[in-house]
């Protein structure tokens, strides 16, 4: 006789629907683990043995095969443990269990101790998400991995703390109500936003302001140039305090990426802030992407639904660089190593600042620039085109009058332009409606001819300038989404030529000498 419960194991990101098949035969006492389990997995037997003989059930003298299926899907972790003890007591007490039937509509997770005790997994929320779409409802999982499902409507959770437990319930011993009442999102305790930068405390900056309002609102990239000193990096912490809140199915979608890093916990149940992921200067390009040797989502999937921050640009290698290629095109990462392929979403807002030069005052008007012309396309030549050419906005921010530093006039809160972002946001939301686009920055050329209507008059006007200006098509594309982000901001259906003429600005490159 075979008995088999259900569960679900993940790539990284990747989930399975898993069969654990328990049998039994007259071999020499031993529990066989087979279909590509790791190394945990088979180290299971052993907590399987002490499990069971804590919890005072005897196992019979005979050869346990446990087969993990399907075959071609390689099983790591040890979120394993308990479908394989539950196979196994089911298979042992059959006859005992008058409720048999009802055992498969179950998914089983949890990892098991010594002492019979069970014990949180890793990755379960995006686990039970991949179980829910193929409607499944009841999920036996850790008393302590609860805090991770209670915001998840339509499915039932039955949380144990100890195998004992789950015996007895599956035992009809003791009956255990499941938890369906789902927690309000607004239940959780919201820690402050990362951001001592309110928009209204940096004096002067007007066009500075007004153009990372339009980049929070299309999801735009955004290189700063400049001297040091003239406030790129204050602007950077401030575009925290203007984004938008993540809706529900956001929240689902940052917080499973966490959870596979063991990100979640009782204070933190659900990522409900939008990720802000600063990344120093000397970090390689594999921790970049991804994360030891076994394929860990890392920098540019964390920050996936907002804000991946490089300040000191031209300070990190060329080739640390060049990897953000894929990603800020694709909005994933594809990754293949020996260990496996993955693909992680990458879809953020790529945020830079730096200075134009080795010593930072090439063309300042006030300090002169000690470098020569050879250095400083040696410095500036760390950005290659292509990356430039995935940049919506380049900004030169030159520094403020001391005079207007000193004086006390505030400007146009954070709380007022994210306002304005927000109603933008909403008129991105209305417009691509029963699609996976989530902002203007997403659109293919595909969805630019599906969604924006350009006059002749703009056509002409992007002709012209492609053609004096050299601008590749990939540029022309991104100067019309990012001219419809404009259009947003100021509640226009039509692309007029000035909001176009207004994204061109937001693209100067006088502060490189290849221009």
């Amino acid at each position: 006789m075979v008995w088999t419960t259900k569960t679900f194991t993940n790539i990284w990101l990747q989930w399975y629907e898993i069969l654990v098949e328990a049998d039994l035969n007259k071999s020499l006492p031993n529990i066989e683990i087979i279909w590509l389990p790791d190394t945990a997995i088979k180290e299971s037997k052993e907590r399987l043995r002490s499990t069971f003989r804590n919890a005072g059930i005897e196992l019979p003298n005979r050869k346990f095969v446990l087969n993990l299926s399907p075959s071609d899907i390689k099983k790591v972790w040890t979120s394993f443990d308990l479908p394989m003890a539950v196979a196994i007591f089911v298979l042992i007490n059959e006859w005992k269990l008058a409720h048999i039937s009802d055992i498969p509509k179950f998914l089983f997770f949890g990892e098991l101790w010594l002492d019979g005790n069970i014990k949180r997994v890793n990755g379960l929320l995006p686990s039970v998400i991949s179980a829910i779409k193929k409607w499944y409802k009841d999920f036996v999982v850790p008393k302590e991995n609860l805090y991770e499902l209670e915001y998840i409507s339509w499915i039932n959770i039955y949380p144990f703390e100890t195998f004992v437990d789950l015996v007895d319930f599956l035992s009809w011993k003791n009956e255990v109500k499941p938890i369906n009442t789902v927690k309000s999102v607004a239940d959780i305790e919201l820690g402050n936003i990362d951001s001592n930068v309110d928009f209204e405390n940096i004096k002067g900056q007007i066009i500075a302001k007004r153009a990372m309002g339009i980049a929070a609102a299309g999801l735009h990239n955004v290189l700063m140039v400049w001297a040091p000193w003239s406030g790129k990096t204050m602007l950077s912490k401030a575009l925290q305090s203007i984004l938008p809140p993540l809706s529900f199915d956001e929240i689902l979608e940052v917080s499973q990426i966490y959870s596979v890093i063991w990100k979640l916990n009782k204070d933190q149940p659900l990522i409900v802030q939008r990720p802000f992921r600063q990344v120093h200067h000397t970090a390689s390009k594999i921790s970049i992407v991804w994360w030891w040797s076994n394929l860990t989502p890392w920098e540019v999937s964390l920050a996936h639904k907002w804000i991946l921050f490089f300040d000191e640009l031209t300070e990190f290698p060329r080739e640390t660089l060049e990897v953000l290629r894929q990603p800020l095109e694709d909005k994933n990462v594809s990754i293949s190593r020996v260990s496996g392929s993955v693909v992680y979403p990458a879809n953020f807002m790529f945020v830079a600042s730096m200075n134009p030069c080795k010593c930072g005052y090439y063309k300042d008007p006030e300090k002169h620039c000690t470098c020569g012309l050879n250095e400083i396309k040696k410095y500036q030549s760390k950005i290659s085109g292509p990356l430039l050419d995935r940049i919506d906005m380049i900004l030169e921010i030159p520094r403020e009058n001391i005079n207007n530093l000193l004086e006390n006039i505030k400007g146009e809160s954070s709380e007022t332009i994210r306002q304005k972002v927000m109603k933008a946001r909403d008129i991105q939301k209305d417009r691509f409606k029963n699609t996976n686009i989530s902002s203007n920055s997403g659109m293919t050329s595909r969805d630019i001819d599906s969604y924006i209507n350009l006059s002749w008059e703009a056509k002409d006007f992007l002709s012209n300038a492609a053609n004096k200006l050299t601008l590749s098509p990939r540029l022309v594309h991104r100067i019309i989404k990012l001219g419809r982000t404009i259009a947003d901001m100021e509640w226009d259906d039509e692309l007029k030529v000035k909001y176009l003429a207004e994204a061109m600005q937001y693209r100067s490159r006088t502060m490189f000498v290849s221009s």
